[in-house]
């Protein structure tokens, strides 16, 4: 009896689980506790790294075949590449990214003057009362 009883409430549990991790993205985002803050993407061990950005955008560059955007949070600021429609300057965006660098040595200089930029996978989209 008491092993039907603890099975019964273990079977409860997991199913609580299963249901609420359904939108622990969703709800990671409204709480910023997967958002990363740009000034921590500049480092070589975040490079292919998935991250989610939030933030303001400060100015957008169309190109030929995709565009590009610099988004800032409060601790710096990273050009975005994107094959969606480039957003509006000052909009506030969350997006999900990769982060990439692109090394750069101009000849006679022997010094790496590139940077780190992200390759937009997804914008999310938040409600208005989740902002």
């Amino acid at each position: 009896m008491k092993l039907v009883l603890v099975d019964k409430i273990w079977i409860i549990l997991s199913l609580t689980l299963l249901v609420s991790c359904g939108n622990l993205e969703e709800t990671a985002l409204r709480y910023n506790l997967n958002v990363a803050q740009i000034q921590n993407l500049r480092k070589e061990n975040k490079i292919n790294a998935q991250v989610y950005l939030k933030g303001k955008v400060k100015s957008i560059a169309p190109l030929l075949d995709v565009g590009a955007y610099e988004i800032g949070d409060d601790t710096a600021s990273i050009w975005v590449f994107t094959n969606k429609k480039l957003p509006i300057p000052g909009e506030e965006l969350t997006i999900k990214g990769r982060v990439n660098y692109q090394s750069v040595t101009p000849k006679g200089m022997g010094t790496d003057v590139g940077d780190f930029y992200v390759e937009e996978l997804e914008r999310i989209e938040l409600n208005d009362d989740e902002n």
